[in-house]
């Protein structure tokens, strides 16, 4: 029996998700994987993260774009292929790492060395995912950008994003567990 061609792929469960971020050294989701988890390529990873159901899981893709500054262009890629609710989540995680990567560059240059910075995506109005224009990543080190993108949102999302740049700091992993993510892009 022939199956369907266009059958959309497998949402990565949760323990998938987790896993995939762990291989990527960002460690600080529980819980720790087994080995029986799917494997998952970025862009897998980045549209499961940014459609996730979970807050953290969403959270979390804010913390694999600080870890990885380089999975920048792969996120703006991805979002292009998501329903309009993934899109719209990926942008804002994708501007949130963007905003806290400036606030907080010398501690995180200081934790992971030398990185490159997130380019300057999504603040238009019409690709913004407030609807609204977005403060420049350099207006006061990004703060006045988190700030705008925070302000409109039924939940703490400063607080959220405080505690990604905290739980990132502090993961059980640390920063040598970043390994080059050559490994991950199949």
């Amino acid at each position: 029996m022939n199956k369907p061609t266009n059958v959309a792929p497998e949402t990565p469960e949760r323990d998938d998700l987790v896993a995939g971020l762990h291989a990527r050294g960002v460690c600080y989701l529980a819980p720790t994987p087994h080995g029986d988890e799917r494997p998952l390529s970025d862009e897998a990873l980045i549209a499961g993260l940014a459609q996730s159901r979970n807050a953290r899981l969403r959270f979390a893709l804010a913390a694999l774009l600080l870890a990885h500054p380089e999975l920048a262009d792969c996120a703006a890629t991805v979002q292009a292929t998501l329903p309009e609710a993934g899109r719209r989540e990926l942008r804002k995680q994708y501007l949130a790492a963007m905003y806290l990567q400036r606030m907080w560059r010398t501690r995180l240059q200081m934790h992971f060395g030398e990185q490159p910075l997130i380019a300057e995506r999504f603040t238009s109005a019409q690709d913004s995912p407030i609807g609204a224009a977005l403060p420049s990543p350099d207006d006061m080190h990004g703060k006045h950008g988190l700030h705008r993108l925070c302000e409109d949102s039924l939940y703490n999302d400063w607080s959220s994003y405080e505690q990604v740049i905290e739980l990132l700091m502090n993961q059980p992993c640390g920063p040598e567990s970043l390994l080059p993510l050559n490994g991950h892009n199949s």
